[in-house]
This record gives C-alpha cells, sequence and structure tokens, in this order.
C-alpha cells in the first residue's frame, strides 16, 4: 500500500446562522452590552472526514446609530460533545436561539472567535469581520455579544455568521 502524496485541507459544506439560515440567530436590535446565542450546529462533522480542522467564519453585522470607531461586536464559540441542544454547554448556552443574562460574566467559559472592530465611516452600514476558529469538539454554539455602544441594527438581512468547516484530506 502506497503512503499519501500531500495532504490538504478541503471544504465542507457552509452552516449559516441568521434568522433564515440553516440555523437560526436572531441579531436585529440587540441592545448595547446583552447578548444572543444560536441553535447549536449537528452538521460539522463529515461521514467521511470526520471533525473540521478548522472553520472559516465570515461575521456580519449593522448598527442601528454609527458606532465609535474601535468600538465592536463579540463572537464567542461554545462547543459541546453532546448533539442535544441543552446537553454539556458551557456558559449556561441552551442550545437554542435565546438571549443570555449575565453574558460578561459567562462568554469566558465560551472560546473567544473574534469580533467585527467597527469604523464609524461605515454608518450603520453592513460590517463585516474574517476569522479562522480551531473546533475540539464536534458541535458548536455561536454567542454574540454586543459592545458596539448601540443597539445593532433592525434589519434582519445584516446579521449572519457563515461557517465553513475544512477537513483534513490525504492524497495520493
Amino acid at each position: 500500500m502506497a503512503l499519501p502524496d500531500y495532504i490538504h485541507l478541503v471544504a465542507g459544506t457552509a452552516i449559516t446562522w441568521s434568522t433564515t439560515g440553516d440555523k437560526t440567530l436572531t441579531l436585529t436590535s440587540l441592545a448595547n452590552d446583552a447578548a444572543r446565542e444560536g441553535v447549536k450546529s449537528d452538521t460539522l462533522v463529515d461521514g467521511t472526514l470526520g471533525m473540521p480542522e478548522l472553520l472559516e467564519i465570515r461575521f456580519e453585522s449593522s448598527v442601528a446609530v454609527a458606532a465609535t470607531d474601535g468600538k465592536h461586536i463579540e463572537l464567542f464559540i461554545g462547543e459541546s460533545d453532546n448533539a442535544a441542544a441543552g446537553t454539556d454547554n458551557p456558559g449556561n448556552l441552551t442550545g437554542a436561539d435565546a438571549a443570555l443574562s449575565n453574558p460578561d460574566q459567562l462568554k469566558f467559559q465560551c472560546y473567544r472567535a473574534g469580533s467585527i472592530r467597527l469604523s464609524n465611516a461605515r454608518g450603520t452600514n453592513v460590517q463585516k469581520q474574517r476569522m479562522r476558529y480551531f473546533p475540539v469538539c464536534p458541535y458548536i454554539i455561536p454567542l454574540v455579544v454586543n459592545k458596539s455602544g448601540q443597539a445593532l441594527g433592525s434589519t434582519a438581512g445584516d446579521h449572519k455568521i457563515v461557517v465553513t468547516p475544512y477537513y483534513r484530506k490525504l492524497a495520493d
């Protein structure tokens, strides 16, 4: 049996969290200093390739009033080894689209994926940030904490998190 010639990453199917995405996450009009979690994923593990090596994340959001430069909207990831919504979750996460009380205390039980660093020059337009995240468990829950100094925008289509898993593959 020949050894593989190389190892590379292959993209899996992207998962979108939004009000109308694959998984629900409602961020419309989220108040400053408030947090919201999305529905727990159940589709990261590939039947052939297993756990993803990394996740590429595109995070998009808007604010209701132009933000102060440098303020941000934080993204944390709660990880679980159990597919059931309310089982084995960190940070008091339920695995459902829901508000989270005491986010400044509980978010640190999750992993920080990154944030959208806001620009005042963009006003109330959608702002985007890409990040990479290396998962430890097969199920994830996105947690958004609004630190923008403003409420988030009221247009549902402005807010989404798109996660593309990448799997390690051996090839001849």
